[in-house]
């Protein structure tokens, strides 16, 4: 017969025994609460099992409880404890066996049901092995704490009558939790941290990106592996490492929290930027503005001088070192290593090359700034202006004013030089310019709409995100499209499709009713010929970057399968858009009216010629606002065009009947902006002009069926064919 559920709380404070039984009460049989190990000692009597244990400990308290559950294992069998504590636990760390856990108060109530539901659904193992001598000899002394005389032990054993020596209580071991030599395991908990996620080791240490469950912040955490645990050159030099970084004091470079071990192994936490770096953004292919790469090389030469004269060990900064968060600030990588040995000559000409190949890839892009190309082209070089130190390139970034220690005579004769040769240079200037505007209004009022590439693709990592109302989900690795499917894009799928009739067959749906013979959205003719011109539909400016609409499911899934990826899963649209830290929107958890394309200003969009708030009068070019991009980079997600996902479900309204499900809101949407809103489509059929889709794919490099029909090309099939040639 199966055994009662039961749960003994033991703790001083009221307030916290309430806390532990509102999270726990709707998972077990009873609960038995106490104020103290001598109150638990008379309430167990009689028992002959426990499940679970939820114990407050301090300095005071902590051995009392952990003798009685020394007692209690003896007694009445194994069950796991946990230990909550205002103050540090350190002292008991040696006394935790396998599978119990520590808490800082006040207790994390989710992590604490984690705990609770991972026992009673997997019950442990008893565990067993030799008696630990220092204990066992404060076990034959009988409990510490008080306790009636011929009160009846757990299990109806009768206490010794006064005098007469007390009967050994030989006490199972409390195993120490054991842990590998080298990497941790993901889901490791080292004090108040939980690990989540791996994200470099080499042979000495490893980062993860950890939970202080405390208070629900996420951290980066590096861990030094415990095989070198006994070797004081070692942990003197992490500690060293981690006390110099806490030291930085430097808005550019990230920041070092504490410094901390347990259980043999010594960590520290640093602050988890959570944004790309210039390394990924090459690889995206992104763009940055020349502003943004002046940024760089300010924040990257003002960190190089304070590390340099607050002499700092560190690391040379790289594309991967350097990071560009919300707002286009950017961020390093905290790098130092120690103090003392700043870099050395070559050291500081390698840093200085290493600068110019982070931001190389992202100047042949914008190439505005002739200033900007000039400088980057002198650094690391062999040349005679060759910016080589940190001191060359803080100089470059902020030359001298020429002015500087003039007499008031010669500035003034300076002024008057200056006064001259600009009336005689204006002069020139004026008939000049106006030739030139004329030149260039006509060349821009007669040009086509520039059609960019913006069919890239953005990887999503492994890993667990929080779904909907806080579910924990896992999904595996995916590449998502960064942008919205454009109508350029959209159009070689038809013209492919009108070239190679038997295509028709390959992208079809096995349910798409027999009916659905064509691919064509609603009024494709009339707004695809406004978009080829830059024009006009329905009174909305559009261009061939805009996102295809009038498109109903199986026209979705059918451009997803001829591109070679597929339809997201909502799982999938929610973490892409809401990232590892689950905000509701994609740039946190306050809603900015300007940061998408949303129905929110509709009457200054009827009202004003150019639209409202964000400048749209109905939908914009899916690369047009770039304040709609999350964590991993991914634009467009909070608005612009709801978007198809490959999830179905019951209709709200009618649960018999399954439909797709659209996630995001739209142009026209004015209210239920948060990014874990559902939106189920009337049917698979329902077409409109505020729903488009985007792609996701299980490789970087989708293989369409496109390739080489009608001279066009799959850029991504090319990449992948040359990457394969290269190897």
């Amino acid at each position: 017969m199966q055994k009662d559920v039961v749960l003994l709380i033991i703790d001083q404070s009221e307030a916290d025994r309430a806390a532990v039984r509102a999270v726990l009460e709707d998972k077990v049989d009873r609960i038995l609460e106490v104020p103290d190990a001598a109150g638990a000692w008379e309430a167990v009597r009689g028992l002959d099992h426990l499940s679970l244990m939820v114990a407050g400990i301090d300095e005071t308290t902590g051995k009392d409880i952990f003798d009685l559950r020394d007692h209690l294992h003896r007694e009445i069998g194994f069950f796991p404890g946990a230990y909550c504590s205002h103050g540090e636990m350190t002292p008991f760390y040696p006394r935790v066996v396998e599978q119990e856990r520590l808490f800082l108060k006040p207790v994390n109530r989710s992590v604490l049901a984690e705990w609770c539901d991972a026992h009673l659904k997997s019950p442990v193992p008893e565990p067993v092995g030799p008696i630990d001598a220092s204990r066992s000899a404060a076990a034959e002394s009988g409990p510490p704490f008080s306790q009636p005389e011929g009160a009846a032990l757990p299990g109806g054993t009768a206490d010794p009558a006064p005098g007469s020596p007390p009967d050994p209580l030989p006490l199972v071991e409390s195993t120490p939790i054991a842990l590998p030599e080298d990497a941790l395991p993901v889901g490791t908990r080292l004090g108040d941290y939980k690990l989540l996620r791996e994200i470099q080791r080499d042979a000495d240490f490893a980062l993860y990106e950890a939970e202080q469950t405390s208070i629900g912040r996420h951290v980066a955490l590096k861990t030094l592996y415990r095989k070198h645990r006994k070797d004081i050159r070692w942990v003197q030099g992490f500690v060293n490492e981690a006390s110099a970084r806490a030291s930085v004091n430097h808005p550019a470079i990230s920041l070092v929290y504490e410094c901390d071990q347990e259980l043999g192994v010594n960590f520290y936490t640093l602050e988890l930027v959570d944004a790309p770096s210039l390394s990924d953004l090459a690889r995206r292919r992104s763009e940055l503005d020349d502003t943004v790469l002046w940024k760089v090389l300010a924040a990257a030469s003002s960190a190089l001088v304070y590390l340099r004269d607050s002499g700092m060990s560190h690391r040379l900064f790289s594309a991967k070192s350097i990071l560009i968060v919300k707002g286009a600030e950017p961020r390093i990588a905290n790098p130092v290593r120690g103090r003392g040995n700043p870099l050395s000559i070559e050291e500081e000409r390698k840093q200085m090359e290493l600068l110019a190949d982070a931001i190389s890839p992202f100047l042949k892009k914008s190439g505005k700034d002739p200033a900007l190309f000039s400088l980057l082209d002198r650094m690391g070089t062999d040349r005679i202006d060759a910016i080589n130190s940190i001191e060359g390139l803080r100089k470059a970034l902020n030359p001298p004013d020429p002015k500087e220690g003039l007499s008031t005579a010669e500035l003034a004769r300076i002024t008057e030089k200056e006064t001259d040769r600009t009336a005689l240079v204006a002069g020139s200037l004026i008939g000049f310019l106006i030739v030139a505007g004329a030149i260039v209004t006509f060349l821009v009022m007669g040009a086509k709409p520039e059609v960019r590439e913006l069919d890239l693709f953005t990887k999503i990592p492994a890993g667990i995100f929080s779904f909907q109302n806080s579910e924990e989900i896992e999904l595996g690795e995916f590449w998502i499209g960064r942008h919205e499917v454009t109508i350029g894009d959209y159009a070689k799928f038809l013209a492919d499709l009108e070239a190679n009739p038997e295509k028709h067959l390959q992208v079809r749906h096995p349910d798409q009713p027999a009916g659905k013979t064509s691919y064509e959205p609603d009024k494709w003719h009339q707004y695809y010929r406004s978009a080829l011109k830059g024009g006009k539909f329905f009174g909305g400016e559009i261009d061939l970057n805009c996102p295809v609409v009038g498109i109903d499911w199986w026209d979705a899934n059918a451009y997803a399968t001829w591109r070679g990826g597929r339809l997201p899963t909502e799982q999938e649209w929610e973490k892409a858009a809401r990232g590892r830290s689950g905000s509701l929107y994609p740039w946190g958890d306050e809603l900015e009216s300007a940061n998408f394309n949303s129905g929110l200003d509709h009457e200054a969009k009827d009202g004003v010629a150019e639209g409202g708030l964000d400048g749209y009068k109905f939908w914009s070019p899916v690369d047009a606002i770039a304040a709609d991009e999350s964590r991993y980079g991914v634009i467009g997600l909070a608005g612009n065009v709801s978007e198809w996902t490959a999830t179905w479900d019951a209709h709200p309204d009618f649960p018999d009947r399954k439909v797709p499900v659209k996630r995001g809101a739209s142009f026209v949407t004015t209210a239920g902006f948060e990014l874990s809103a559902r939106r189920a489509a009337e049917s698979p059929g329902e077409r409109n002009f505020s729903t488009g889709f985007r792609l996701v794919s299980d490789r970087e490099s989708p293989a369409s069926m496109a390739l080489k029909t009608d001279g066009l090309t799959d850029p991504f099939h090319e990449t992948e064919t040359n990457q394969l040639n290269a190897q």
